[in-house]
């Protein structure tokens, strides 16, 4: 009976142990859906188009970014969502896009020129 009770016990054991956290490997996790926790980053310049406040998104005309997209104009949630205040159409920025897994976002948004308005004719 001993014998018995200790192989259950063991077996258990032998189950818990290898449901544990560590149990899967990266490559399961991925095949999973689990999200990477690194992200890559890159450098962004470009001409803000539009704002879309609710969305906390900006639409932004970006120079190439060499080894990840060429120029285009692309929406990007921003983040935080306070950066949009600073924003207008027509603004020159920087930013880094951040990569991680499935998302993108800016962040770190600096004006470096605001849009300058053409007088009335």
């Amino acid at each position: 009976m001993k014998l018995a009770l200790t192989w259950v016990l063991l077996f258990l054991f032998a189950g818990l142990v290898s449901c544990g956290p560590n149990a899967l490997s990266k490559k399961d996790l991925t095949e999973t859906g689990e999200k990477s926790s690194s992200s890559r980053r890159y450098q962004l310049k470009g001409k803000v188009v539009s704002v879309d406040k609710r969305a906390n998104m900006a639409d932004i005309n970006g120079e190439e970014i060499p080894g990840f997209m060429g120029a285009m104009v692309m929406p990007y949630v921003v983040k935080p969502a306070s950066a949009l205040e600073q924003l207008s159409p027509g603004d020159a920025i920087t930013a880094d896009v951040v990569v991680q897994g499935d998302d993108s976002w800016i962040e770190n948004v600096t004006v470096t020129a605001h849009a300058t308005a053409t007088p009335p004719k």
